[in-house]
Protein backbone atom coordinates (compact mmCIF):
# COMPACT_ATOMS: atom_id res chain seq x y z
CA UNK A 1 0.00 0.00 0.00
CA UNK A 2 1.09 3.36 -0.90
CA UNK A 3 0.45 6.75 0.90
CA UNK A 4 -1.62 7.93 -2.71
CA UNK A 5 -3.86 4.41 -2.52
CA UNK A 6 -5.88 6.56 1.13
CA UNK A 7 -5.16 9.89 -0.43
CA UNK A 8 -4.95 12.24 -3.51
CA UNK A 9 -1.97 13.77 -4.19
CA UNK A 10 -3.12 17.39 -3.14
CA UNK A 11 -4.18 15.67 0.04
CA UNK A 12 -1.40 13.92 0.40
CA UNK A 13 0.54 17.34 0.17
CA UNK A 14 -1.45 19.48 2.49
CA UNK A 15 -0.80 16.58 5.10
CA UNK A 16 2.60 16.69 4.55
CA UNK A 17 2.59 20.69 4.90
CA UNK A 18 0.77 20.82 8.02
CA UNK A 19 2.79 17.85 9.35
CA UNK A 20 6.20 18.67 8.37
CA UNK A 21 5.67 22.23 9.76
CA UNK A 22 9.00 23.09 12.21
CA UNK A 23 6.80 24.98 14.68
CA UNK A 24 3.70 21.90 14.60
CA UNK A 25 6.89 19.29 15.29
CA UNK A 26 8.63 20.90 17.69
CA UNK A 27 5.42 21.83 19.53
CA UNK A 28 3.97 18.85 19.49
CA UNK A 29 7.53 17.10 20.50
CA UNK A 30 7.63 19.41 23.31
CA UNK A 31 4.52 18.64 24.98
CA UNK A 32 4.46 14.74 24.65
CA UNK A 33 8.41 14.79 26.16
CA UNK A 34 7.60 17.88 28.71
CA UNK A 35 4.33 18.10 29.45
CA UNK A 36 1.42 20.96 28.31
CA UNK A 37 3.81 24.47 27.64
CA UNK A 38 2.54 28.12 28.53
CA UNK A 39 0.77 29.65 25.79
CA UNK A 40 2.68 33.11 27.06
CA UNK A 41 6.25 30.98 27.54
CA UNK A 42 6.16 29.55 24.01
CA UNK A 43 8.20 31.84 22.06
CA UNK A 44 11.12 31.38 25.06
CA UNK A 45 10.25 27.29 25.08
CA UNK A 46 11.72 27.68 21.25
CA UNK A 47 13.87 30.51 20.66
CA UNK A 48 15.70 29.11 18.03
CA UNK A 49 12.46 29.58 15.40
CA UNK A 50 11.46 32.77 14.46
CA UNK A 51 8.95 33.82 16.23
CA UNK A 52 6.54 34.28 13.02
CA UNK A 53 7.13 30.33 12.45
CA UNK A 54 6.42 29.68 16.43
CA UNK A 55 3.24 31.23 15.89
CA UNK A 56 2.36 29.56 12.68
CA UNK A 57 2.79 26.42 14.13
CA UNK A 58 1.00 26.56 17.50
CA UNK A 59 -1.70 28.35 14.89
CA UNK A 60 -1.67 25.35 12.71
CA UNK A 61 -1.85 22.44 15.58
CA UNK A 62 -4.76 23.96 17.34
CA UNK A 63 -6.31 24.61 13.88
CA UNK A 64 -6.05 20.53 13.24
CA UNK A 65 -6.52 19.39 16.68
CA UNK A 66 -3.40 18.36 17.50
CA UNK A 67 -3.05 20.42 20.61
CA UNK A 68 -6.17 22.50 22.93
CA UNK A 69 -5.99 25.00 25.25
CA UNK A 70 -5.86 24.14 28.90
CA UNK A 71 -5.25 25.26 32.63
CA UNK A 72 -2.23 23.81 34.40
CA UNK A 73 -1.83 25.37 38.03
CA UNK A 74 -4.15 28.04 37.33
CA UNK A 75 -2.26 29.11 34.47
CA UNK A 76 -3.13 28.81 30.18
CA UNK A 77 -1.27 26.28 28.03
CA UNK A 78 -1.17 23.90 25.62
CA UNK A 79 -1.89 20.21 25.68
CA UNK A 80 -1.62 17.70 23.08
CA UNK A 81 -5.10 15.90 22.51
CA UNK A 82 -5.55 12.36 21.47
CA UNK A 83 -4.60 12.92 17.63
CA UNK A 84 -1.69 15.30 19.01
CA UNK A 85 -0.32 12.65 21.21
CA UNK A 86 -0.92 9.91 17.98
CA UNK A 87 1.06 12.30 15.94
CA UNK A 88 3.93 12.56 18.65
CA UNK A 89 3.98 8.69 18.20
CA UNK A 90 4.35 9.34 14.25
CA UNK A 91 7.28 11.52 14.62
CA UNK A 92 9.01 9.34 17.06
CA UNK A 93 9.01 6.32 14.55
CA UNK A 94 9.85 8.29 11.32
CA UNK A 95 12.67 9.91 13.13
CA UNK A 96 14.12 6.72 14.53
CA UNK A 97 13.98 5.52 11.21
CA UNK A 98 15.78 8.38 9.98
CA UNK A 99 18.91 8.44 12.34
CA UNK A 100 19.04 4.76 11.74
CA UNK A 101 19.58 4.73 8.08
CA UNK A 102 21.23 8.48 8.28
CA UNK A 103 18.88 10.52 6.37
CA UNK A 104 18.37 12.84 5.10
CA UNK A 105 22.56 13.07 6.34
CA UNK A 106 24.02 11.51 9.18
CA UNK A 107 24.12 14.91 10.88
CA UNK A 108 20.52 16.01 10.63
CA UNK A 109 18.25 17.01 13.47
CA UNK A 110 15.10 15.84 14.62
CA UNK A 111 13.26 18.38 12.98
CA UNK A 112 14.74 17.64 9.25
CA UNK A 113 15.01 14.08 10.20
CA UNK A 114 10.76 14.34 10.49
CA UNK A 115 10.64 16.78 7.90
CA UNK A 116 12.39 14.45 4.97
CA UNK A 117 11.03 11.02 6.21
CA UNK A 118 7.57 12.70 5.92
CA UNK A 119 8.33 13.53 2.57
CA UNK A 120 9.61 10.62 1.21
CA UNK A 121 7.15 8.80 2.78
CA UNK A 122 4.13 10.72 0.58
CA UNK A 123 6.28 9.24 -2.42
CA UNK A 124 4.86 6.95 -4.78
CA UNK A 125 7.70 4.65 -4.22
CA UNK A 126 8.18 4.03 -0.59
CA UNK A 127 11.97 2.10 0.51
CA UNK A 128 11.04 -1.52 1.79
CA UNK A 129 12.70 -1.03 5.25
CA UNK A 130 10.21 1.90 5.79
CA UNK A 131 7.26 0.13 5.90
CA UNK A 132 6.84 0.64 9.39
CA UNK A 133 6.90 4.06 9.87
CA UNK A 134 4.94 4.61 6.59
CA UNK A 135 2.22 2.00 8.05
CA UNK A 136 2.49 4.73 11.08
CA UNK A 137 1.47 7.64 9.24
CA UNK A 138 -1.04 6.15 7.16
CA UNK A 139 -2.99 4.91 9.85
CA UNK A 140 -2.96 8.66 11.88
CA UNK A 141 -4.11 10.11 8.89
CA UNK A 142 -6.73 7.42 7.91
CA UNK A 143 -7.80 8.37 11.73
CA UNK A 144 -7.37 11.64 12.07
CA UNK A 145 -9.07 12.13 8.87
CA UNK A 146 -11.98 9.87 9.74
CA UNK A 147 -12.34 11.87 13.18
CA UNK A 148 -12.21 15.11 11.22
CA UNK A 149 -14.82 14.03 8.74
CA UNK A 150 -17.13 13.14 11.54
CA UNK A 151 -16.95 16.12 12.70
CA UNK A 152 -18.20 17.91 9.93
CA UNK A 153 -21.06 15.92 9.30
CA UNK A 154 -23.89 18.48 10.34
CA UNK A 155 -26.07 16.50 12.93
CA UNK A 156 -29.09 14.91 12.69
CA UNK A 157 -31.77 17.17 13.98
CA UNK A 158 -34.51 14.76 14.29
CA UNK A 159 -32.00 12.82 16.68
Amino acid sequence: MTFTDTLTGAQADRAVEVLAHPGVIRLVTEIDDHGPVPRHMISRTFPDLPLQRVRDGSALARRHGLVRAGQQAGQPVYRLTEHGAALADVYDSVARWARAHHYPTRHSDFTSRVRATLTLLTQDTVPADATGPAQTLHRFLLVAGAARDAASQPSDPAS
